[in-house]
């Protein structure tokens, strides 16, 4: 039973990530491609030197402005070099990212998996494709849909809060959720429900962290458009997960 249980897990999670790798890289994937260019400043800005009045564009390549600011004549000026020596490693755009991108979507579609598989042995009910769609639902609930409410997919180069204080309340979050849903779908006392709604509103009267000053070189609109792809890609892939391991939980899993 429990190499089955594997199985399923592997099959379900493999599944998943490919699909879902599909699914970025229609949207997904070249809108951070487009915010990257905001991040490392190589987006084109107009500029005016200040003595010889010369107005034109610079690439900055991750130059900041003042260094154009300070050249004291367009004729003057020296080239500025930039060392990336000590910049880290990432894959190459094309192939070798969509690569990358698909394992770890099939790693993290095993783990996910995993958790789902585990629920349904706990559980001790049986489970189909239908019922493994709605338990994709409570996963994607769980883990972006609630998330999200407070601290929307965010684009590189975009202004965000301490990184712990984010963590911490994502983790609440989940948490909150997780137990929240499970007391509201395996619970029939009116107790328990409460206890649920309550748990699942918790994480938003207190609030996500935020930053005082929001500052983005990211257009307001293509950060909207990356939330919601992000969010419906994330839907897909758990409605996938979901019915892929509750199909092949019912066909390997007696």
């Amino acid at each position: 039973m429990i190499s089955k249980a594997v199985t399923t897990v592997l099959l379900a999670g493999f599944v998943a990530g490919i699909l879902v790798t599909g699914a970025q890289m229609l949207k997904v994937t070249p809108l951070i491609l487009q915010a990257e260019k905001y991040e490392v400043g190589t987006e084109v800005v107009p500029h005016t030197h200040q003595q010889s009045g010369i107005t034109h564009e610079h690439e900055l390549n991750g130059v900041a402005l003042d260094v154009h600011a300070s050249m004291k004549d367009a004729h003057a000026a020296e080239a500025v070099s930039v060392d990336h020596s000590d910049e880290s490693w990432v894959p190459e755009d094309g192939a070798e990212r969509t690569f990358y991108t698909g394992i770890s979507n099939i790693v993290t579609g095993i783990a996910f998996s995993l958790m789902l598989v585990a629920v349904y042995l706990l559980r001790g009910k049986p489970v189909n494709m239908n019922s493994g769609l709605l338990w994709g639902a409570a996963g994607f609930l769980i883990f972006s849909g609630s998330p999200a409410l407070g601290l929307p997919p965010e684009l590189p180069g975009m202004t965000a809060a301490a990184l712990d204080a984010r963590q911490t309340w994502w983790i609440g979050t989940v948490i909150a959720t997780a137990i929240g849903i499970g007391l509201f779908s395996e619970t029939k006392t009116i107790l328990p429900k409460i206890a649920a709604v309550l748990l699942l509103a918790a994480p938003h009267l207190v609030g996500a962290p935020h930053p005082l000053l929001f500052e983005s070189n990211v257009p307001a609109e293509l950060s909207a458009q990356f939330a919601i792809a992000s969010l419906f890609t994330s839907a897909f892939f758990w409605m996938v997960l979901g019915a892929s391991t509750g199909y092949f939980y019912q066909k390997l899993v007696p």
